[in-house]
């Protein structure tokens, strides 16, 4: 039974094989800013990876976005979207010596009170929020990376 209080976050992000495979190859990709050796420490969040269907076949998600559902149905909870890459110009590069360093500014956006309670599970590209119906570019039903998934890194 999971716990009333349990909140199940997770991070939406293609796989290096929907980077390899959609319809305008790897270079459309956006890259995890770090190398497959720090993937596979055992402190790597992995379980927070999803992987996240785009409305439209064979793309790719440009939108970045962050999930959360709460309590034990996981029918609630918030949603973080943003513009915001998973690299050091958009998050900052952290410095001993001096403040963060940031060269570009990104946007995001956070809804609360998401609910995530579909009448059909099939093709589903929108949620609930504030009584609104909220068209997405991906489902928001996202399915955990598998086994074999890993993302697509920055392998330079």
């Amino acid at each position: 039974m999971v716990p009333a209080d349990l909140i199940d976050v997770g991070m939406g992000f293609h796989t290096r094989e929907d980077a390899q495979t959609n319809l305008y190859g790897p270079q459309a990709s956006q890259y995890i800013m770090a190398k497959q050796g720090v993937y596979d420490e055992p402190w790597f969040a992995r379980s927070w990876l999803f992987k996240v269907f785009p409305r439209a076949e064979n793309t790719l998600v440009h939108a970045k976005a962050i999930v959360a559902r709460v309590g034990e149905q996981q029918s609630k909870g918030w949603m973080f979207i943003g513009s915001h890459n998973f690299t050091p110009a958009a998050w900052g590069r952290l410095n001993v010596q001096k403040p963060p360093y940031y060269n570009n500014y990104e946007f995001g956006v956070v809804l609360t009170g998401v609910d995530y309670t579909f009448h059909s599970m099939e093709h589903v590209t929108s949620i609930m929020w504030n009584n609104q119906n909220i068209s997405l570019p991906f489902n928001p039903i996202w399915q955990p990376y598998g086994r074999n998934d890993i993302p697509y890194f920055n392998d330079q």
